[in-house]
């Protein structure tokens, strides 16, 4: 199996570590967990440009390894899961929400985050990492 991806006259192989935090950096993430990765896979599937490979959630930020297609930028895939996981948590976690965000406005996730290019480090090496973050 090639290390590439091929698409119409393209060749390439992007991927990228994505971290970001909850707003103010709230330990509001555990009780949350098992729908908050469901609500990323949920964003994941709305599209065709990016697949999730692992992530993981800490109390209060989230990991991410995806692969993209040249034609979606990081910022892209960064708003859909932002959008798409603060909309389910509060439709899903409103009560819950509201102990750590009481401001009337639905926030969860910082405006910020982290992101690096794997380049040639070893796929198995960022998802271990990745992993041993939870």
């Amino acid at each position: 199996m090639s290390r590439y991806n091929t698409f119409n006259h393209e060749k390439f192989r992007m991927q990228y570590h994505i971290i970001f935090s909850t707003k103010y950096r709230r330990k509001c993430l555990e009780p949350v967990k098992d729908d908050l990765l469901e609500s990323m896979e949920r964003a994941e599937s709305l599209q065709d440009k990016w697949h999730i490979e692992t992530m993981e959630t800490d109390k209060d930020h989230m990991h991410f390894l995806i692969k993209s297609s040249p034609v979606c930028t990081p910022a892209d895939i960064i708003h859909s899961l932002k959008q798409v996981s603060t909309y389910d948590m509060w439709k899903n976690h409103g009560d819950y929400m509201k102990r750590y965000y009481w401001s009337g406005k639905h926030y969860l996730w910082t405006r910020g985050y982290f992101i690096s290019t794997i380049g040639d480090v070893s796929e198995k090496i960022v998802k271990n990492y990745i992993e041993g973050q939870g």
